[in-house]
């Protein structure tokens, strides 16, 4: 049988979170699905304005990592002195499925205040809490064309090149014109629990039918995936298509759901002959109370029926695997489409002490955070700065402290917009930093130096905006080494 290619398209997430690809039907191998990484819209003033092209020529060197065997333990260390040590089986394709074979990494380290800025880094967490760094990092991984994740359940660690303090924990990154961090993944991804109710009002779905059924079940190897495949009286399909064959979805279930992509994990069991010994909920919270818990057993009962199983590939069979039930549309196979399930991540993890330098747990690669929560005694003033007929990037940056904050509050006033400080360190040094731009693309930059006790900004001074300005800007040289704009 020739290799049939599937391309799944870039479609933005519905309305109830879920990206669609085609449905793959019986046939045996398909192309990895596309996982498209969330974009940031970013303020089209902003991007008129060139500062972003400014600000990414001064960003760290990306370092380019091949590995031929993702499936085992491996370790890639940065020219920095950054480690990264993945365990067994680290990374997973869009549906969550193994990944074998070559990968490609591509890993960014950010130490300094202008490594920050260059990527639109803030080190304030989303609810406006002041976070001192220790360093960040954004690590993307690639099989063939597709982009893949850490696999559900797992984590890696990162060894990192600066001191250890107490209160370094993981912290992820929240898109946007300025970054800002979250100690829980799966806001930072965008994502809602599984474990979302369905008894939400879904307006617009009155007229639609749901199902249930298995996500496809894959190895990867290299950019190609294979299905789990049973062979049922001398034919050959993926045991994702004889559930759907085979299962007797209740009618009472059906009208209990409202949405489509729903996921329940579930752990597959095998023996070395490849037939299923039991299959269990990962979600102890799905299994007592969801909507399929009343079902479940009969799902159990159904798969482990089924014929033996297996990957056409060179890895042999594993112990266990992880598959996915979910909720569908009806008509999923008229329309040919099923849904991308969310990452499923844990939550931040205390940072430890390896020989003086932090070490983090992490169960994401993008946009990775060793922060703590401020320590120092912050101050009761703020800081408010505007602008008239203009946005604004705006940072507060610090003498003494490994910190770059942004705005607490933003408030559009008649023409133009007030930017409000309040998480800042009492008695410290600072600088407000702000890259201004207008709707016709001009773009300057305007600093004033903060210090202790004369928190009120009275006036900025002006000056080009270009890799030079910027850069002394964020290191904290002098500024009068610059003339000032008119």
């Amino acid at each position: 049988m020739s290799e049939v290619i599937y391309s799944a398209p870039l479609n933005i997430p519905d309305k109830n979170g879920v990206t669609h690809v085609a449905f793959l039907s019986n046939q045996h191998q398909y192309k990895m699905y596309h996982w498209p990484q969330p974009a940031v819209q970013h303020d089209a003033w902003l991007i008129k304005s060139g500062a972003l092209d400014t600000l990414a020529g001064l960003a760290p060197k990306i370092e380019q990592f091949d590995i031929d065997h993702a499936e085992k333990a491996f370790t890639v260390k940065t020219q920095s002195g950054i480690s990264l040590k993945f365990p067994e089986g680290s990374f997973a394709d869009a549906m969550g499925n193994p990944i074998c074979g070559r990968i490609h990494l591509k890993v960014q380290s950010f130490q300094t205040k202008t490594d920050f800025a260059s990527a639109g880094l803030t080190s304030s967490t989303t609810d406006g809490q002041a976070l001192e760094s220790g360093g960040m990092i954004d690590i993307s991984a690639t099989s063939g064309n597709a982009d893949i994740r850490i696999a559900d359940g797992k984590s890696y660690k990162i060894e990192g090149n600066s001191a250890y303090k107490e209160g370094f924990e993981t912290f992820y990154g929240v898109g946007g014109d300025q970054t800002t961090w979250t100690n829980n993944p799966n806001s930072a991804n965008g994502n809602g629990s599984n474990n979302a109710s369905n008894n939400n009002d879904q307006s617009g779905n009155a007229k639609k039918n749901y199902t249930l059924s298995l996500l496809p079940i894959t190895r990867s190897n290299s950019g190609l995936a294979n299905h789990l495949l049973v062979n049922d009286l001398g034919d050959d399909m993926p045991l994702s298509q004889w559930f759907y064959n085979n299962a007797k979805i209740n009618k009472d279930l059906k009208k209990r759901i409202k949405m489509d992509g729903l996921v329940f994990p579930a752990k597959l069991t095998l023996n070395k002959s490849g037939e299923i010994t039991d299959v269990a909920l990962l979600d102890s919270s799905q299994a007592a109370n969801s909507i399929i818990s009343d079902h479940f057993a009969y799902f159990r009962e159904l798969l482990m029926s089924a014929p033996a199983v297996r990957f056409n590939d060179s890895f042999g069979m594993p112990e266990s695997l992880t598959i996915r039930f979910s909720t569908l549309d009806a008509n999923f196979i008229k329309i040919k489409q099923l849904p991308l399930p969310p990452v499923v991540a844990g939550i931040g993890k205390m940072a430890t002490n390896n020989d003086g330098k932090w070490a983090l747990e992490s169960y994401s690669t993008r946009l990775v955070n060793c922060d703590r929560i401020g320590k120092y005694i912050k101050s009761d003033d703020s800081i408010t700065y505007k602008v008239d007929h203009a946005r604004a990037l705006v940072f507060l940056n610090f003498s003494d402290i490994n910190a770059l904050l942004g705005p607490s509050t933003t408030r559009q006033e008649n023409t133009g917009y007030a930017y409000a400080m309040h998480q800042f360190p009492k008695g410290s040094n600072a600088r407000l930093i702000a890259i201004v731009y207008d709707q016709q693309g001009a773009v300057h930059l305007e600093v004033a130096d903060v210090s202790p006790g004369k928190y009120h900004i009275e006036k900025t001074r002006h000056y080009p905006f270009n890799q030079l300005t910027v850069k002394a800007a964020f290191e904290m040289m002098p500024m009068d080494l610059f003339p000032e704009k008119n």
